[in-house]
């Protein structure tokens, strides 16, 4: 496994499929230190075997994403690649692991063998986009933080969806900007009735991250909020529910590394 760079852009982006992701953005999260995590593996034949990515969201390492090129498909790179992050988080002082899992896809197994313990309700994710004033933006300084939504009294109580982080306020939450997305974790007023208060809040933020969305968790429970947004025009990132999974890394273990390995080894057995 090694850590990619900005020389392999064009071996990522001839695997990677996603969204907006382009070399501008790419070369972007490339460069940006410890808040992005893109590892590879060279296929022995020559270039890019697999890719995972990854990026800093509150103190949690996010898994975005591993792809692999066909050669080196059934081979347990996806796996590998996993484990490694794992590792690179921890050393780099992360609390743990997160990622959004599909209980009925291939990556449920993969979170499985992470030891990724469901947080939070089953959900949906969604995004709205935010207006914009036409301006250029420059390039970020930051691209993670935590945003206090400044909410009225009238609306200021048990949010619809509390942050999966950390947990620690009912009116703030972490963000992550994701190509052209800003991604909340949480939705901190208590109906999706009150849409406008957390963009007018989130919004400026987004633009000047250079984002033109704003995604955020919505219990996938709650129908009368699923029909509400589809009225505002809001768009459903997943065609099923989805939970984000977390592995929060406990110092005071002594399970080896290598004893994790041969336990997720037996679970794909």
């Amino acid at each position: 496994m090694r850590r990619l760079t900005t020389s392999d852009t064009d071996e990522i982006l001839r695997i990677v499929e996603l969204e907006e992701l382009d070399t501008v953005a790419l070369t972007r999260e490339l460069a940006a230190g410890d808040d992005y995590l893109w590892v590879g593996l060279d296929s022995p034949a020559g270039g890019l075997g697999a890719v995972h990515r990854s990026m800093r969201w509150g103190n949690h390492l996010l898994l975005k994403g591993v792809f692999v090129d066909e050669p080196l498909r059934g081979s347990g790179a996806a796996l590998e690649l996993a484990f490694a992050l794992r590792d690179a988080a921890r050393n780099r002082g992360y609390a743990g692991l997160a990622a959004w899992v599909e209980p009925h896809k291939p990556e449920a197994g993969l979170a499985h063998m992470l030891r990724l313990r469901a947080t939070g309700p089953m959900i949906h994710r969604f995004d709205v986009p935010v207006p914009g004033d036409g301006l250029a933006v420059a390039a970020p300084a930051h691209s993670t933080g935590r945003l206090v939504v400044d909410l009225p009294d009238s609306v200021r109580s048990a949010p619809l969806m509390g942050d999966l982080l950390s947990g620690d306020s009912l009116t703030a939450v972490c963000w992550v900007l994701d190509r052209h997305r800003l991604v909340l974790s949480g939705f901190p007023s208590h109906s999706v009735s009150d849409l406008h208060l957390v963009i007018a809040a989130a919004g400026p933020l987004a633009r000047s991250q250079g984002a033109s969305f704003v995604e955020f968790p919505v219990p996938a429970a709650d129908l009368s909020a699923a029909f509400t947004l589809a009225a505002l025009k809001a768009r459903r990132l997943s065609r099923t529910p989805v939970r984000l999974g977390r592995l929060d890394f406990d110092t005071g273990r002594h399970a080896t590394d290598r004893q994790e390995r041969r336990e997720a080894a037996h679970d794909a057995a």
